[in-house]
This record gives structure tokens, sequence and C-alpha cells, in this order.
């Protein structure tokens, strides 16, 4: 089982790979989320966790799932 560290850091590289692919700076995303740049850029390197409010509005903005940045597949919301 990986140690909870990994999943993190493996939650922020989604987070910037969304964030590039979308073609936005990480800047914009920290503005849009309300928190610093320092602050997404350490949630991105897996050095800081995002509060939950935090979490939502970056799965907001990046127009993922929470499934997606924690696990790394989406899931269909017809449950």
């Amino acid at each position: 089982m990986r140690n909870e560290n990994e999943r993190f850091v493996e939650m922020g590289k989604r987070i910037r790979s969304r964030r590039i692919s979308l073609g936005m700076k990480q800047m914009e995303l920290a503005e849009k989320i309300d928190i610093s740049n320092n602050h997404i850029s350490s949630i991105e390197r897996g050095i800081e966790r995002p509060g939950l409010d935090s979490f939502i509005r970056i799965c907001d903005v990046l127009n993922v799932t929470p499934d997606y940045l924690l696990l790394g597949s989406m899931k269909s919301n017809d449950i």
C-alpha cells in the first residue's frame, strides 16, 4: 500500500496536469480558488494538502470529479 504522502504527490501531479491541459497558469488557478500562488504550488508538489473548501473549488475550476484527483480515475455520476 502506498503511503499517504505519495497519494498527495500523485494528486498534486493530477491537479497540475489538468491545469496545464486547460492552458491555465498556476496563478490563474490560485486566483480562481482564492488561495495564494505559493499554496497551490505546494499542493501541486504534494507538500501541502488543500482544505475541503479549496479541494471542492479545485474540482469545480478544473472540471474534474473528486475521484479523479484522489484516485486518478473518473467515476460516473449515475450511481
